[in-house]
């Protein structure tokens, strides 16, 4: 069968070169080293003698004249006579030629057995930790679940990196977190936009993007946590905290007095400014028609400028306007309450 066309090992599938064949003496070739246990099975040669038919040209490393896929072609090519043979030359390490020995003989000719292609695999992920588990899988011709497997043994001895190759070519995030936060604030500023322009922008898949939506649609975070500190969660969210804060607020050891509720909301607690701007910016607030609605009446109520109000509420409406003012307070507490109730139920949410 014929061999694919080959490529330098880290280019993109779009950068391939131009083949470039030409006819090799035999004689200054040297066998490569092959993932085959086993080395060359005698039946396939045999078969592959009596082809009358050219045979696909063999790859070999240029550094060194090694065989790199093709030693069946090449000890049948002996066997018919031949003192030449077709050669396509590559410009690689020695664990690249490897790992494309590996690529050609799982896409054409005969099938590795599954001893060899696990133990390809641990090598590969040896000398190729940047490689995905899914571009291991396609090159070895195992799943990705069992590529993981074997990484997960081998962890010890790999270098700890942040980001893995896919089978596209691109750098990916090994951890997803801020990519998924990425996503989720560019789906609330363009909510026309498709996964994949998504994906592009945030660096991470479009099934990743896919799984960000669907969570937002069901009323989740883009990611069970936080990625850095700029995506922090104020910490009035935190109910332990809100609750200890609150305690703290009105407590006054010298006098054993509690202080007027506007003068504890300005005395204690983070700046309410900065805690809107968090929620502001928040995708799984602003990706929901409730979410949006609630950063609405949370802006207004922030913008307002009460001591201006105050003189503009003429003296006969001020009972009115002071009974409503105080209605409208004892519904954000009872909202606030509530907040804090669900939360001691539910912990896992705790940290939001």
């Amino acid at each position: 069968m014929p061999a694919p066309p080959i490529s330098s090992v880290a280019a993109s599938p779009d950068e391939a070169p131009t083949r470039a064949i030409v006819a090799v003496t035999i004689a200054t070739l040297l066998p490569g080293e092959s993932p085959r246990s086993e080395g060359p099975d005698q039946e396939h040669v045999a078969r592959l003698a009596e082809v009358d038919t050219p045979l696909p040209p063999i790859l070999v490393r240029r550094s060194d004249m090694r065989v790199i896929d093709g030693m069946h072609r090449l000890l049948a090519a002996l066997i018919r006579g031949q003192t030449s043979i077709d050669v396509e030359f590559f410009e690689g390490s020695p664990a690249d030629s490897f790992l494309l020995a590996v690529r050609a003989n799982i896409a054409h000719g005969l099938p590795l057995s599954q001893a060899d292609r696990r133990a390809a695999a641990s090598r590969i992920i040896a000398s190729h930790p940047q490689m995905s588990d899914r571009a291991i899988a396609q090159a070895s011709g195992l799943g990705a679940k069992a590529i993981a497997t074997i990484r997960r043994r081998s962890s010890d001895d790999l270098p700890q990196l942040s980001i893995r190759v896919g089978r596209d070519g691109r750098a990916r995030p090994l951890n997803s977190v801020d990519g998924r936060w990425r996503a989720a604030e560019l789906m609330a500023e363009n909510p026309q936009a498709s996964l994949r322009e998504v994906a592009r922008l945030a660096k991470i898949s479009p099934a990743t993007v896919s799984d960000v939506r669907k969570r937002i649609q069901s009323g989740k975070l883009p990611a069970t946590v936080r990625p850095h500190a700029d995506h922090a969660t104020p910490e009035v969210t935190h109910p332990t905290e809100s609750r200890a804060g609150a305690e703290a607020a009105v407590r006054v050891p010298a006098q054993g007095k509690r202080l007027r509720p506007e003068r504890r909301a300005r005395t204690f607690g983070p700046d309410p400014a900065v805690v809107l701007d968090k929620l502001l910016r928040d995708p799984s607030l602003r990706l929901k028609e409730e979410g949006r609605y609630l950063l609405r009446l949370l802006q207004q109520n922030a913008s307002a400028e009460w001591y201006q109000l105050t003189e503009a509420v003429p003296p006969h409406c001020g009972e009115l306007v002071g009974s409503l003012a105080r209605q409208y307070a004892a519904i954000w507490l009872e909202f606030a309450q509530h907040l804090e109730e669900r939360d001691r139920a539910v912990p896992q949410r705790a940290s939001y």
